[in-house]
């Protein structure tokens, strides 16, 4: 962490982590990493900043929703090169993370998630999959499936929730806990992504 976030954003001030230490220190074993994401980050500053070259206009895209845009953001997501949940719904991952106290990637989430992806294995994640964004939303009830082509060009498309795919994913995200850490919060537990193999016989969930 210390390396990483000097680099990405060697001009923005770094909001202090909410994670412990312990936290931190585990997500190796876990497979996760952590990603910072500072407030009012603008998409076109963002792909400008890590030389992100998109399928669609960051600056005039007026459909495509972010959540918390004003707040600073930490959390932790897996550090899969591709998503999971595959031949999933939007539908039916929302419910699985939800019910785990977890949460979705939004376009900024998952540029921010790329750019840390990218620092610590010289490539980006979703090569040739598509990954849904859960939270945020693609003009009113649809939304967004991003993924890398094979020219390592982001494409986004508009999508409906109920679609499924071999080839399309989904990537959660924790929160921490608290918002800020002391002795009366640092013993909270933070939500996880429990393994279930079992989600392929539930499909029939998302009609």
């Amino acid at each position: 962490m210390s390396a990483v976030l000097p680099t990405l954003y060697d001009d923005h001030e770094v909001a202090p982590c909410p994670f412990t230490t312990s936290e931190i220190e585990e997500l190796k074993s876990t497979g996760e990493m952590l990603v910072y994401l500072p407030r009012k980050l603008q998409i076109k500053e963002m792909c400008d900043r890590w030389d992100i070259k998109t399928n669609f206009d960051p600056e005039q895209e007026r459909m495509i929703r972010s959540v918390m845009v004003t707040e600073d953001q930490w959390f932790i997501t897996s550090a899969s090169p591709t998503p999971e949940l595959l031949n999933q719904s939007a539908k039916r991952a929302s419910r699985i993370y939800e019910d785990e106290g977890l949460y979705g990637l939004d376009i900024r989430r998952y540029i921010a998630f790329c750019a840390h992806y990218r620092f610590h294995y010289d490539c980006w994640p979703d090569q040739t999959y598509w990954t849904f964004l859960l939270s945020g939303s693609y003009d009113r009830s649809g939304v967004s499936i991003v993924g890398f082509d094979k020219h390592g060009v982001l494409s986004h498309h508009g999508w409906m929730r109920n679609f499924r795919a071999k080839f399309c994913g989904s990537r959660y995200i924790v929160i921490a806990p608290r918002i800020e850490l002391t002795p009366e919060t640092e013993h909270l537990s933070r939500a996880r992504r429990h393994d279930n193999r079992l989600i392929n016989q539930e499909a029939s969930l998302d009609s």
